[in-house]
């Protein structure tokens, strides 16, 4: 009898563990404003892009949502979008707490001139954490990722890089959404040279461009589209209205939106109202509420992680099934809501 429940337990917790593994999870952590977005492929495999603010509080988050959400003990790979504080910054740190197995980011600049006070300091720490043997990303280059038998492809796409972005295919159509963009003051800033990554897995698909401003992205929806129709956008930029370009958002016209903002920081009214004017649009999420926006310039409350400024650091989980036709997006310790692939 303790033989065969032995055998029950033991199968249960086998089913269990294929199940999660089977399952591609994205866990959006909360750093307050900064970005640092924690992938766990079907096959395991973990994928962090960008790690917060230097200190630490983002990297120890991190580093709670990875071992005790994710049931991870190290990080496979580490992408920088960009070298502004917020997405780089915690790499030491978080270095200090768990394994970090591969650096991928657009290339060290000798010299960050907005940034002349911290970035001598913090690019040494990033190197010293094992960031001087990264890998330099280029528009174009696909991140080779672990397959797991029987499931659905996955794959990592760079869409820009540098100021760079991804070649239009030979007799690509234009696109007509194109047409009513609006140029905007050249941005000199390094949010311009952000990495830009496209996720699918099977038909689902899951964009992230980092800081990414107007005019670039711009580009990767002009003379042709680039990315094709998704299903969850990590809203650019934390939100910000310098990004989120509506011909981009019309044009990739995402069925969920998640915003990874801070409770004052992101998740602009403007970015907001150009998402629900997308057709098809069926949730947005937000990591904060915005304290400086009214009611309804908010999302639900239900999808929204951490309500106030001293909060929990809830995070938002995205689930996708083991077969990529539907996912699930949840809110901190709201239930979560159910979606199906587009």
């Amino acid at each position: 009898m303790l033989k065969q429940s032995f055998v029950a337990i033991f199968s249960i917790l086998v089913l269990t563990s294929s199940t999660i593994a089977s399952e591609l999870r994205i866990f959006f952590v909360d750093v307050e404003g900064g970005a640092a977005t924690l992938i766990i492929t079907p096959a395991g495999e973990s994928l962090l892009i960008d790690c917060g603010n230097p200190g630490k509080r983002d990297a120890e988050r991190i580093f709670k949502v990875a071992t005790e959400q994710a049931k991870i003990k190290a990080i496979d790979h580490l992408f920088i979008t960009h070298w502004h504080l917020d997405h780089y910054g915690g790499a030491e740190r978080l270095r200090s707490l768990m394994p970090i197995h591969h650096f991928w980011d657009r290339g060290i600049p000798e010299t960050l001139p907005e940034d002349a006070k911290n970035f001598p300091i913090l690019i040494q720490a990033y190197k010293a954490a094992g960031g001087a043997k990264s890998t330099t990303l280029k528009a174009g280059d696909q991140v080779p990722l672990k397959q797991l038998s029987g499931s659905p492809k996955i794959q990592l796409l760079c869409l820009s890089a540098s100021g760079n972005v991804l070649a239009d295919k030979l007799g690509a159509s234009e696109n007509p959404i194109a047409k009513q963009h609006q140029p905007r003051p050249e941005d000199p800033s390094d949010n311009a040279k952000s990495l830009g990554f496209l996720l699918q897995f099977g038909d689902w698909k899951f964009l992230d461009l980092g800081d990414l401003t107007w005019n670039i992205e711009y580009k990767l929806v002009h003379p042709s589209d680039k990315i094709g129709k998704i299903d969850v956008y990590q809203s650019t930029h934390h939100g910000l209205e310098i990004s989120n370009n509506p011909v981009v958002i019309n044009t990739v016209e995402p069925r969920v939106a998640i915003f990874n903002n801070g409770s004052k920081k992101g998740c602009h009214p403007q970015v907001t109202g150009t998402l629900r004017r997308v057709p098809g649009l069926e949730a947005i999420f937000q990591i904060h509420r915005n304290v400086n926006a009214g009611p309804g310039e908010n999302t639900e409350p239900s999808f929204i992680a951490n309500e106030g400024e001293d909060c929990s650091a809830e995070t938002v989980i995205v689930r996708v099934g083991k077969d990529a036709k539907t996912y699930s997006v949840q809110a901190g310790k709201n239930k979560a809501k159910d979606f199906k692939t587009r």
